[in-house]
Formats: C-alpha cells, sequence, structure tokens
C-alpha cells in the first residue's frame, strides 16, 4: 500500500508517498481502507521537529481518518464489513491507504455526514467536549472564551458550548470572514486577538469569562487571565503559535482561585479509553441530532499533501484542511 512518510525534519518537501507493507489487524482491532484523513496542527509541528514526544523520521503521519472496514483481528466481527467509520488513532499513521486501529477507537459516521466533514471530527470534537465538561465543568449559562475559533477546534468548541447550555460565548479570530463564520456557529461577541480582553469584560458587565478554552499559546494565553472572572477556568489543549506565555505566574492562581489543566487528546486514546467513551457518546449525539456540525475549510487530492500542508500553516483554513485519497 501506499503512506505518506515523513522523511526528515523540515517544510512540506519531505513528505513522501511511498510503498509500504499492508497492515494486519491484530486482536481486537479493525482494518479499514482510508477515503479521507485531516491534516493537524500536530502534523505540522512534528514535521517541523517542534511537537514533543514525537517519533524520529521517518514515520507515517497522520491522526484523523474516515475509511470503510474491510476486515477484522481475532475477537472481532462488528462493525461488519462495508461500514463507513472515522476516529483518531491516538499516535501517528493515518495517512495510508491502510490502517489498523481498536475497535474502541473508530466510531460509525453520523448519518448525514460526508466522508470530508467526518474525516476532521474525531480529534476537534472529543477534545473540546473534554474541554468543556471534563475539565471545563462548564455549567449552564456560564460564560465562555473560545479561542482560534475558526479552526478545527475552535469551530468544534463554539458548537458545543452552545448545545450544552452556555451562556454568552465570546470568540476569537484571526480575519473578519473567520469573525462571521464564527457568529454563525454560535458565538455572541466575535472579536480579534488584539481586542479580545477588553471584548470579554464587556460582555461580561466586568465580571469576566467563567471559562477559557485555549489553543494558541504565547501571548494570546497569558493575556487570557486578564479577562478571567475569580474560580475561573482555563483549559489549554495546544498551541499554535509555537509558543510558551511569559505572563503566567504562580499568584495569578491563587489570587484569582483559577484553575489551569492542561489537555491531550492522545494521552486519553491511549491510556484511558474508558474516559474517551462519554466524551464520543456526547459528541455523537450533538452531532446526529444537526446541533453541531463540522466545518471543512480546505480539501485537497492526496497528490497535494504538501499544498495541504501549506494551507494550514499560512492560517487560511477556515475549520479543517482534508486530504482526499483516490
Amino acid at each position: 500500500m501506499r503512506a505518506l512518510v515523513v522523511t526528515g525534519v523540515g517544510g512540506p518537501e519531505v513528505l513522501q508517498w511511498q510503498e509500504v507493507d499492508d497492515p494486519v489487524p491484530g486482536p481486537g482491532e479493525l482494518l479499514v481502507r482510508v477515503h479521507a484523513f485531516a491534516v493537524n496542527w500536530a502534523d505540522l509541528l512534528m514535521r517541523e521537529g517542534r511537537y514533543p514526544g514525537a517519533p524520529e523520521p521517518p514515520f507515517v503521519g497522520g491522526h484523523d481518518l474516515v475509511g470503510e472496514v474491510v476486515g477484522h483481528g481475532s475477537g472481532v466481527d462488528s462493525p461488519p464489513v462495508g461500514t463507513r467509520v472515522f476516529g483518531v488513532l491516538g499516535h501517528p499513521g493515518a495517512c495510508a491507504e491502510l490502517v489498523t486501529a481498536p475497535v474502541e477507537r473508530l466510531y460509525r459516521v453520523p448519518n448525514g455526514l460526508t466522508d470530508e466533514e467526518a474525516a476532521g471530527a474525531a480529534a476537534p470534537y472529543l477534545t473540546a467536549d473534554a474541554a468543556i465538561v471534563t475539565f471545563g465543568r462548564l455549567a449552564p449559562g456560564e460564560t465562555v472564551l473560545v479561542h482560534a475559533a475558526a479552526g478545527g477546534f475552535g469551530s468544534a468548541a463554539v458548537q458545543l458550548c452552545r448545545a450544552y447550555g452556555a451562556g454568552t460565548i465570546v470568540a476569537t479570530a484571526g480575519s473578519e470572514e473567520k469573525l462571521a463564520r464564527v457568529r454563525e456557529w454560535g458565538a455572541d461577541v466575535a472579536v480579534g486577538y488584539d481586542d479580545f480582553v477588553a471584548a470579554a469584560l464587556e460582555a461580561t458587565d466586568g465580571a469576566g469569562v467563567d471559562l477559557v478554552l485555549e489553543s494558541v499559546g504565547g501571548d494570546v494565553l497569558g493575556r487570557s487571565f486578564d479577562c478571567m472572572a475569580p474560580l475561573g477556568r482555563l483549559v489549554s489543549v495546544g498551541a499554535s503559535s509555537g509558543r510558551s506565555s511569559d505572563r503566567f505566574r504562580l499568584h495569578t492562581l491563587f489570587e484569582k482561585g483559577v484553575s489551569v489543566a492542561g489537555f491531550t487528546l492522545g494521552q486519553w486514546v491511549l491510556h484511558h479509553p474508558e474516559l474517551v467513551r462519554p466524551s464520543a457518546e456526547r459528541v455523537l449525539g450533538a452531532l446526529e441530532r444537526g446541533e453541531a456540525r463540522p466545518v471543512v475549510g480546505g480539501v485537497f487530492p492526496a497528490d497535494r499533501v504538501a499544498d495541504a500542508h501549506r494551507f494550514l500553516a499560512e492560517r487560511r483554513s477556515i475549520g479543517r484542511t482534508i486530504v482526499v485519497m483516490a
């Protein structure tokens, strides 16, 4: 089969389609023919050698996928061959014609979703649900600040916050086009990164937001503490800026009584799959009921995967960037 191999550390030119051995499903696994996969920020950072814990090149990239079941390992007889499934592997390897994965990491595609929509749904929606419910402890009517709301995680977070009963939702994005889309998905206030502190305080009558969902890092993370309510929560799920914050200080925690949590879906998928199931059930329910719909910002054929990486890196994508297999 063909697989997309990250042959070294560098730009998109290090991505090469190569012939590799077909995978064989082990006990408890499904064999899936991949229809499409998503390009994540993690994929870009891994390719650039800037993702902690990433494998050394060469390795097959990719995490999110959609496809159809074509085989079963021992102990597995469902879902049947031909069933469309989507999911996130928890480790690189989704960019291939065939993949194997434990059956509990793959879900039937909800009715009405296209391959392009389903390919990028698992990681952002499962991450958003865990950040909102498990770590963020969102209560009905609470105010939320969602950063990078036009991206894969951010668009999922805005939709799920609205579906889960949030009050005022403040969202950030980097262009007028993105801000307009964010409002369509349910944000009450959509604002650029320069003005979000003032906008969040104004939207909450000076009280500050109860929950911050953060995926940018750097100065955006640091300034978020300036518009949090006492006893508020901040959940960090990534750093698309590639930068840490120099404004995070210990007394920020106990002076305002805020709590900070970090979350990586891959750790749950690999080490605590039992914790993923409740998130998956809530997300699948929201998708089935039409309360959320995956946002696709760009679709590329497999022979243009380098362009897909550039498209995401240049922040042109609104929602997910998807690569479709032939």
